[in-house]
């Protein structure tokens, strides 16, 4: 099993500001919410990622488009030769930004979009899914690799095949399905029942072969145990490992959705911070206790320790939305009506 010394990428989240309030948001970010790094802080952060050998950054929020200075930070990134990503609600995303962030060097967006109109608004607020749908529309018209972000729950796991094919048909690059974790303002009563995960995901693996030019990633419990290829699963849960994530504070975390803090970058150095840390070394250690510690798959896959530590505490615990373990007397909630 791979296990860097540092992570390869960093979500690094410039700031909790944000024009919406969305139901499932890890950050809790809204209007009220703090601005974040100043510029100067931020370059400071992406001179010392470089120093730990990070090579992919993702800006996230928040609304990373809120920012004025997105483009120079995205720049300066591409100057210290990492590879870069951002991602956005839609609402920002004019056609002149798009073609602006295009030109400074961004080498991926990513537009969140979960499910069709009603359930979209219902999660995200009233004309969100038109401002979502322009801003891919924008993204794509610039030139720029879009991807979609569907982030499954109880609640709209269903429309996952509807959200495929509107992807096909708006000529994006590619579909991410991301795994729900109750962090943040996210309800422990929209975790997926593991037979939906299951469900969930073997809807994806048929929609890799059926769309085989649709770049498709998942980040989702139980994936090693259904993947046809290694390719697939990655390696299973990267927390702590190839990945991290800087929150708008300055803590930095085993990753964006395991809120955490190993450290705060106000008071010490990423590298320090990192190659000191207890938690880190317990998450390579891969030694993950119940169902998941006696499964074939610990090592390929781990389960989420983010979904772990959210609904138990205990970050080493059995993955609770792992399909491969019993649903407990869940009520199924079906995946098409």
């Amino acid at each position: 099993m791979f296990a860097a010394s540092f992570p390869l990428h960093f979500v690094l989240i410039l700031g909790n500001k944000c024009n919406l309030a969305c139901t499932h948001c890890s950050s809790n970010a809204d209007a009220h919410s703090s601005a974040g790094f100043s510029t100067s802080e931020a370059r400071d952060v992406l001179a010392q990622m470089v120093d730990v050998g990070v090579v992919d950054v993702a800006f996230s929020g928040g609304e990373p488009l809120l920012r004025r200075d997105l483009e120079e930070l995205v720049a300066f990134a591409k100057e210290l030769g990492f590879s870069t990503g951002t991602s956005t609600n839609g609402y920002a995303l004019t056609h002149r930004r798009a073609q602006s962030i295009k030109m400074s060097g961004l080498d991926r967006l990513q537009v969140s979009l979960d499910g069709t109109r009603s359930a979209h608004e219902r999660i995200r607020g009233p004309g969100s899914f038109d401002k979502a749908i322009t801003a891919i529309q924008h993204s794509v018209e610039a030139g720029l690799r879009t991807n979609i972000c569907f982030t499954a729950m109880r609640s709209n796991a269903h429309l996952f095949p509807e959200m495929i094919e509107l992807a096909v048909t708006l000529g994006v690059d590619g579909v991410n399905l991301s795994q729900f974790v109750p962090t943040g303002r996210g309800s422990l009563s929209e975790g997926l029942q593991p037979s939906l995960a299951k469900h969930l995901l073997e809807t994806w693996l048929a929609a890799k072969r059926r769309h085989p030019d649709l770049h498709l990633t998942a980040h989702s419990s139980g994936l090693a145990a259904l993947a046809p290829s290694a390719a697939d699963c990655r390696g299973g849960c990267q927390a702590g490992m190839s990945i991290g994530c800087i929150t708008a504070r300055g803590d930095v975390t085993p990753c964006v959705m395991f809120p955490l803090s190993l450290g705060n970058l106000r008071s010490q150095r990423l590298r320090t911070i990192w190659s000191r840390s207890a938690t880190v070394a317990t998450l390579k250690s891969r030694e993950v206790k119940g169902r998941c510690g006696d499964c074939r798959y610990r090592e390929s896959c781990g389960g989420c320790r983010a979904a772990a530590w959210a609904v138990t505490g205990d970050m080493m615990a059995e993955d609770p939305y792992c399909w491969m373990l019993p649903d407990g007397g869940a009520a199924e909630a079906p995946m098409s009506k």
